[in-house]
């Protein structure tokens, strides 16, 4: 069963598509897009989408037919008959990446903005071709790799798009809406894949990490208030509730300072309230990629530090600031076991 449930600097384009997500605005893809798809890529279709029921949950039927064993999938908008194992899957969103390599496969395509910042995915074998912003893919290019399988999420690809990726490759858009479903968007996948005995593997040994932790901590979680920020040049942005590592700490049972215990992704914070990020602990993100992108991010942070209000926070004078890798912004369980092990080194210790 399931679980339960550019030039800008990375935190930036991370932020913004955040942000992006959260409006859900309308992002459909240019008339000229959609005549270049049209008219280039119809040789490249292998199956439409066979219908366009709404559901609120996934569910597959195997079957065999004349070109092979395929499955049929019910997603966020309608039925669609993929491959019972794809080998060449595309991801075009960002929560998906995670969620498709940590059941072992490698997609062929994805955005890079990922792949190049979250250090903690597992190596590629070969190249994951760069098909653009998550979300708002390169349709040329993603047309052109011929994939036979296309993942994304409600909460990433609007109706309109939908059907223009459903003209390349089967495409299957998992019913996920907001960040903190990152193991029901897990399982999703896996069941597109075949992989449902990967995702309940992954779910056990994370189920076991968190009782791992719980166990280690010297007093109630409850009383330790963790506060996670990430900075970039114009602004310091704290990760409240809803967002990926909100949900993982809040599996753990660690309290938020105030104005992160809200039903809000990220929340913003002027160098001026810097006392509002403060906490018992103090977890920054600061991603070591080698890219441009990330040294932005790095040079930020040292800004930040020069100002006085920085040395003022309890957490500073305490030594409980810890400064940690993109993996905390997510999203999925290879993130979320490595949040984990900050949690065990840093605060059970």
């Amino acid at each position: 069963m399931p679980p339960q449930a550019s030039h800008l600097n990375f935190s930036q384009q991370l932020h913004r598509f955040s942000l992006q997500l959260m409006a859900r605005p309308s992002r459909s893809f240019s008339r000229k897009r959609r005549f270049l798809l049209l008219a280039g890529v119809s040789s490249l279709v292998a199956t439409a989408c066979s219908g366009r029921a709404q559901t609120d949950t996934a569910s597959t039927s195997r079957e065999t037919s004349e070109t092979g064993a395929t499955q049929r999938v019910q997603h966020a908008y309608g039925e669609t008959e993929i491959p019972a194992h794809p080998t060449r899957v595309a991801v075009v969103d960002f929560t998906t990446v995670e969620a498709v390599m940590s059941l072992g496969i490698e997609p062929i395509a994805a955005p890079g903005i990922i792949i190049d910042n979250l250090l903690h995915l597992p190596p590629a074998t070969q190249e994951i071709v760069d098909i653009g912003i998550p979300g708002q893919p390169s349709l040329e290019k993603l047309a052109t790799l011929k994939p036979d399988l296309i993942l994304t999420t409600k909460m990433a690809t609007q109706d309109n798009d939908y059907e223009l990726l459903a003209q390349i490759a089967p495409t299957v858009a998992c019913d996920i809406e907001n960040w903190t479903q990152w193991q029901e968007l897990a399982w999703l996948c896996a069941e597109a894949l075949g992989k449902e005995a990967e995702a309940e593997q992954l779910a056990a040994d994370y189920e076991a990490k968190l009782d791992q932790l719980k166990a280690a901590l010297p007093k109630d979680p409850g009383d330790t208030e963790i506060s996670v920020i990430f900075v970039n040049s114009n602004q310091i942005s704290a990760l409240a509730q809803d967002s990926f590592s909100g949900s993982v700490l809040a599996a753990a049972g660690f309290s938020r300072p105030p104005k992160q215990a809200v039903e809000q992704h990220t929340v913003q914070v002027t160098k001026e309230l810097l006392g509002d990020v403060d906490g018992d602990a103090l977890f920054v993100l600061k991603s070591q990629s080698q890219t441009e992108l990330a040294a932005d991010v790095r040079a930020a942070i040292a800004q930040v530090k020069q100002d006085p209000l920085w040395n003022q926070l309890e957490a500073v004078q305490a030594d409980r600031v810890y400064e940690v890798d993109a993996y905390w912004y997510g999203v999925g369980y290879l993130a979320a076991n490595l949040i984990l092990d900050d949690l065990m080194n840093y605060v059970a210790a």
